[in-house]
């Protein structure tokens, strides 16, 4: 192909990069009353995620969500499941993750030592983290330090918008969840649970401080993801 033939869409794709930051600008506006609003939860996680960060992305609504506002810092390590649907990926992936940056520091191999001391940060909604919840324990016992950032709707949001979109009754998809950020405190993390938007950075930025497994457990509007 000659670089005749060849359309420089540089101008276009600048255009429609502004056109989103400015919906998402307006979007951080919005409040029913009910929760935070996941744009919320990512401006604050633009602002203060380590640019070497490795982050699990967990299944469901929080990952859309992910998508459409967090911006990599083009360091950082993403972990998805994609399509797979694993629902309660994004914890265990953590754990895995933070299993890496350890192997590093004693192996010699490139493969290892490009992940040697990274912060670990874990995304998951409530249905995604009540798969593998009991984990923490394995966490606190092994000293590991993660960052959870769980949005919290109390319900699977996901399977009640597929519901929705197929024009039926939303379904047994409501939970029943106890205090989480008090449940992983009693097993020996740190748990901050975050109902204002005016909290997220404090909270945030006390989690990626700690050592050892925190969570930050935010109370989000369903509908504003």
């Amino acid at each position: 192909m000659c670089s005749s033939d060849l359309t420089d869409h540089t101008a276009e794709s600048s255009e429609r990069w502004r056109i989103w930051r400015d919906e998402k600008s307006s979007r951080l506006a919005d409040d029913r009353g009910k929760g935070v609003s996941s744009v919320a939860v990512f401006d604050a996680m633009n602002r203060l995620t380590p640019d070497d960060a490795i982050l699990t992305i967990d299944v469901g609504n929080n990952a859309y969500s992910f998508g459409r506002y967090f911006e990599a810092s083009g360091k950082q390590a993403v972990l998805m499941s994609g399509y797979l649907g694993s629902i309660g990926f994004g914890y265990p992936a953590a754990i895995g993750a933070w299993a890496a940056t350890q192997a590093s520091t004693v192996s010699t191999s490139e493969s290892w030592t490009m992940y040697a001391g990274r912060p670990v940060i874990a995304v998951t909604g409530d249905g995604g983290f009540g798969q593998y919840a009991w984990e923490v324990n394995t966490a606190v016992r092994h000293g590991m330090n993660l960052t959870h950032i769980l949005l919290n709707n109390n319900e699977l949001g996901k399977i009640s918008k597929e519901q929705r979109a197929g024009e039926w009754d939303v379904w047994q998809t409501s939970l029943t969840n106890p205090n989480i950020a008090n449940y992983v405190t009693s097993c020996g993390g740190l748990g901050i649970r975050v109902t204002a938007r005016s909290e997220l950075d404090d909270a945030i930025s006390r989690a990626l401080a700690f050592e050892g497994p925190a969570t930050v457990e935010i109370m989000t509007d369903p509908e504003l993801v």
